[in-house]
């Protein structure tokens, strides 16, 4: 499967395709079963090196990746038990947030010895646990797919007969600049992209998925993740983002794009100059 959208962005890197499926790809990368790990460094794989990832209800990595993949919501049980509680004081100034710091960092000894650090201190990303617990109960879309696995692989991949369920663009901020102008052109309003400040397999995956649900969906802009980029580390250059859309979306920006904001002069002086400067 071609895209002209990517084709006329010049994107350095191939779109990656999410697709929900029953059959595993043969080859493809995979955690090991009950793996805490961050998935973004597979996504890194497949959307630089042409791999495909797969992932499945035993191996997602993360509870945040569970929730984010479509596996229903993997806070609840995480840890062992720890659950919300535990996430919720995490998701702020970890052990200093909990109700009961000596239970917390107990269970901070049961996880890899190289992520102790960041679940001592937390992640900071609420002010305080009340609104973490908000995010994890009710203000994360939570999708449970009926298919066995999800699966990353190029777009070119995409086999005839397949549909993905999200189309993800890697892009710089000139490429986010025009895929913004370009949803823009085929969505009524004022708020074609939603900008979670969440885990970035969630920017790809949950808050795409709940977008595709709608009658108008829109495009999800993501990579904004601080302990995504850490673990992915140079693998994805550091101006990139990730521009997730719906297939239903993608198609529309796929027509509009054979004659649209890529063929205008602003955006082919923009692109020669940008290119030039690379040259």
């Amino acid at each position: 499967m071609k895209s002209i959208t990517a084709e006329k962005l010049g994107l350095a890197h191939e779109p990656v395709a999410v697709l929900w499926s029953n059959t595993k790809p043969e080859g493809a990368l995979q955690i090991k079963p009950h793996g805490q790990t961050c998935i973004m460094p597979f996504f890194a794989q497949v959307a630089t090196k042409g791999k495909t990832a797969v992932f499945d209800r035993e191996s997602y990595g993360c509870p945040g990746a569970r929730a984010g993949l479509g596996f229903g919501n993997g806070y609840y049980d995480a840890f062992g038990g720890a659950g919300v509680d535990f996430m919720s004081a995490f998701f702020v100034k970890g052990a200093e947030s909990s109700k009961n710091p000596e239970a917390y960092c107990a269970t901070v000894q049961h996880i890899p010895e190289r992520e102790r650090e960041k679940f001592i201190h937390g992640e900071r990303l609420h002010k305080n646990t009340e609104k973490a617990k908000r995010f994890m109960t009710a203000d994360l879309p939570i999708t449970d797919i009926a298919e066995k696995y999800v699966i990353f692989t190029p777009l070119s991949k995409v086999k005839i007969g397949e549909q993905p369920v999200v189309v993800v663009f890697l892009a710089d901020p000139l490429q986010v600049t025009g895929l913004v102008t370009l949803v823009g052109a085929v969505r009524e309003g004022t708020d074609p992209v939603r900008v979670p400040p969440m885990a970035a397999c969630q920017q790809i995956g949950a808050f795409v998925y709940d977008e595709a649900k709608k009658e108008h969906p829109r495009a999800v802009l993501g990579y904004t993740d601080l302990a995504a980029r850490a673990n992915v580390g140079k693998t994805i250059p550091e101006q990139m983002f990730t521009f997730a859309v719906p297939f239903t979306l993608y198609r529309e920006m796929e027509e509009e794009a054979k004659n649209g904001v890529f063929d205008g002069p602003i955006w082919k002086g923009l692109a020669a100059e940008k290119k030039g400067v690379v040259s």
